[in-house]
Order: structure tokens, then sequence, then C-alpha cells
């Protein structure tokens, strides 16, 4: 392609009512200044909600007018601008990844957004919202520079794993996302009760507070029940489709249904991979896999361009690894932290527990509460969880690779590779030189800033081992503990 040429047109009406729902508060708003009177309020309110969408497609017009592009060669050209005019061309070597995204309005009418992520500092991020899919093909092809010729081979992926049928209902099921209902009710609710009149407002808590406590109880089971089976449905939506290709240089992955996505992650991204064991799925043997990606992904959101598999049976995840991802593996087994760490993580999760628990039974007393000494029961699950953050760390140095297995809530596995450790860091306050015990931090390149991965309360001989792993040193001698 010689000449530059513009979007679809249809990118102004895209662009003109994709804020459109926005603009419904402002217009609300404004409406109250034509008086009390119902009619006027609802004239106010469509005439004011008209003119904020004529406002918007006049400047969607005017920014589709004046935006151009142009592919060829490798190359990406850009210009764009109304008073200040602005040009910019990215060659193929610096394009960190080349996604597509679809939603309903745009499948409709046949167009895909296409965004391009470069390195970089500013300006990583080109959007084309208003593409045919013949025309991404072609500008991916170029970018890539891949022959569209007939007869030419297409390029086909050396492993394929999908995420399909009962195993995503299952993942919906154990996601644990079972108050997206409450959550849906309480933003309205923030929303109408800024502008509900005081009187409305005393009436509706009137109402609620003459219903009896078992109807009240039942209401809310009925609304959890109802959010639950709600949470599974957007998950299922959400991840319909789930698919992720490997390629020489690359992961491509794909999924959804009213949004489609198709993201492509460049396997010199991908900077650590994450064996997530949530409180639901590893009793069921099941976790999500995970991916700490450099360049993260703004429109699909970092939280989607991270996630590499939504659910997988633990005992899988070493044959998928070898098939999507053979240059990481687990290992078979970890150095465990030292017996004498765990008064430490003992303390770190009854301490806090325990100020809140008599902040709380301090105000139930001053309220005439006479069983606010039952809060200190949350002491058991405190020192359950410290007691498995103990049990559950542990390390592993293999080749290349350092795996950090801990827990929080949820328990992970990281898999770091040691070119990609951005640095790595063992300190030591005084009780735990007393102890001889560390504290290693592992920070790693993601998006939009460095994720640190550390590990607590280790041997000090088993961080000086993996620090001189790290440091890539046949003969190294730790400092002596003062």
């Amino acid at each position: 392609m010689s000449d530059y040429v513009r979007q679809h047109p249809l990118l102004v009406v895209i662009e003109g009512l994709r804020s459109a729902p926005s603009y419904i508060g402002i217009a609300f708003i404004f409406s109250f200044t034509a008086g009390s009177a119902m009619n006027q309020f609802v004239l106010f309110f469509i005439g004011a909600l008209f003119f904020l969408l004529l406002l918007n497609l006049a400047f969607a017009a005017v920014n589709w007018m004046f935006f151009y592009y142009r592919y060829e060669n490798g190359y990406m050209h850009i210009r764009h601008g109304i008073i200040f005019k602005k040009e910019r061309s990215i060659k193929r070597e610096r394009i960190q990844s080349i996604n597509v995204y679809t939603n309903i309005v745009q499948r409709a009418v046949g167009l895909a957004t296409l965004q391009i992520k470069t390195a970089g500092t500013e300006e990583t991020e080109v959007n084309l919202r208003a593409l045919t899919l013949t025309e991404i093909d072609a500008i991916r092809s170029s970018l890539k520079g891949v022959s569209t010729e007939e007869g030419d081979a297409i390029e086909e992926p050396a492993s394929v794993r999908k995420l399909e049928g009962r195993d995503l209902w299952l993942a919906g099921a154990t996601s644990g996302r079972f108050l997206i209902l409450f959550s849906v009710i309480a933003f309205i609710g923030s929303q109408l009760f800024a502008y509900l009149p005081g009187t409305v407002f005393d009436m509706l808590i009137d109402e609620v507070t003459s219903i009896p406590l078992d109807t009240i109880a039942m209401l809310l089971v009925a609304l959890l029940v109802l959010s639950y089976i709600l949470s599974v449905v957007v998950f299922v939506v959400q991840y319909y489709g789930f698919r992720i290709e490997r390629y020489d240089d690359r992961l491509e992955l794909r999924w959804g249904v009213i949004k489609q996505n198709h993201i492509t992650v460049g396997l010199h991204r991908i900077q650590a991979l994450s064996v997530q064991e949530g409180l639901i799925r590893q009793p069921l043997g099941l976790c999500t896999l995970l991916m700490e990606v450099a360049g993260g992904d703004s429109e699909g959101g970092q939280e989607q361009v991270s996630m590499l598999l939504p659910l997988i049976r633990t005992e899988e995840v070493a044959g998928l690894l070898s098939e999507v991802l053979p240059e990481y593996g687990l290992p078979d087994t970890y150095e465990p932290l030292p017996e004498r760490a765990r008064i430490r993580y003992l303390i770190r999760a009854l301490v806090p527990t325990l100020a809140v628990s008599f902040i709380i039974w301090q105000l139930l007393a001053d309220n005439g509460q006479p069983y606010g000494f039952l809060v200190l029961a949350l002491l058991i699950p405190a020192a359950v969880l410290g007691l498995s953050r103990h049990s559950n760390g542990g390390s592993s140095v293999d080749g290349t690779q350092l795996t950090l297995r801990f827990r929080d809530i949820n328990r992970y596995h990281v898999l770091i590779k040691r070119r990609h450790a951005q640095s790595m860091t063992v300190t030591a306050n005084p009780l735990q030189r007393y102890k001889t015990l560390r504290t290693l931090n592992v920070p790693v390149l993601s998006s939009p800033l460095a994720k640190i991965f550390d590990l607590k309360d280790i041997d000090s001989q088993e961080a000086q081992r993996i620090w001189c792993w790290y440091s890539q040193r046949s003969r190294c001698k730790g400092r002596q503990d003062s």
C-alpha cells in the first residue's frame, strides 16, 4: 500500500456512541435546572442527552477525517492531528504484539479493532478501531513479514490447547466471583441515592426495617445464589472458546463471545509463570496458569493478558508446559522453610488479627453488646493461615530456572528464568540474623510496574545458594553473621 487511507467511516458512529452511557448522568444532572415539573424534566433530559451525543459525534467525525494510516515493507505509518500535525512510523522490529478485538457492534458490521504494541516509554500503543478483517489480516501479514500470496504455506501452530465444555463451566463455578450481583446492586445504589429526595430515602429505610429478619435472611440467600449463578454465566461468556496456540516465537490466545479477543504474546515478553491454586480449586486438584508479560495490554486488560489458562488440573500442568512452554517446568521437590521460621509466620498472622479483634470487641462493648469476646475466634483461622503459609513455603533451583512456592490466601508456584530476573536481593533484620534466616526478593519486568516476588524466612544457606546461582559464581562465600 502506497497511499494514506482513513479507517472505515462507521468509526464515527462507533466512537460517537461508545461514551454515550457516561452522558446519561450529565444530562440527568443538567435536567434539574428545568424545575420540578416532570414534563420539563423529561424534555430537558432528552434535549441535553441529544446535544451531548451530537457534540461527541461531531468530535469523532473530525478525528476520523484527520487520522490516516499506511503500511508497507514492514512499516506502519500513522498521521493525525488537526492543528498540530503528527506523523509516526513503526518498524517491524519494534513491535511487541499485534492484537485483535471485536465486540458485538463491530461484528455486526464486519469490523474489528487492531492494536499494535511497541517497545518504549511513550506512545507504546496504536489502536485502529474500525478496520475490516481482510484489512487486518493484510496488516498483520505485512508487519510480521509473512506473504499472503495464494499457494504459500500457512503457518500452523506447534501445539494447541483449549478450554471448553465441562471444564469451562467448572472454571466458572470455582472462579470465586460470586459477589458480582451484589457489586452491581451496590454500584447502582451509590449512583441513585445521591439524587433521591430525603423523604423517599426515609420511606425506603422504613420499608426495609419493617421486613421480618427471616425474610431478609431468605432474600439474602436467594440473592447470593443468583449472584453465584450469574457469575458462572458471566465467566463462561467471557472465556468461551479459550484457545492457546504455540508458534515458534509466540503464543496466540483467543477467547470471548460478546467481546472476542485475539492476543499475540511474544515468547521473549514472558518474564515468569505462576501456578495459582485458589482456596476452592486447590482441594479439587485444580489451578490457574498466569504469566507476567513485559509491556502488558491495556485494551484487553492486564488481568486478561496475564491469563495463560483459566483452569487446568494440577496433575496436567507439567504436560501442558512441555507442550506449550517447554522452556519452563515444575520442580519435583522444593527446599522447605526451616522449622525455626514457623513462629515468625504465626506472629505475622496473629498480631494484626488480635489487634483488629480487640478494636471490634471494644466497639461492641461500648454499644452494650456482651458477647464481643467471640470475635477472638478469628484467631483460629489466622493461626491456620500462618501455619499453612509456613508449610507451603519453599524454593527450588533447576538449571536456569528458579521456582518459589508461597501462599497469601491462594498458593502460588512462580517459575522465573535467570535471565528474566531484574535483580535479586537478600535481606535480614536483626531477628532474622539471630535465627539465621533471610528474605529473598526477585523482581521481574511486568506492566505497568515491575512485579516483585518474595519469600520470607528461608534458611541463610539456601538464600546463599540461590544468590550464587543468580550471580553465576562458581565460588562465593556468604557474609559472616554479625
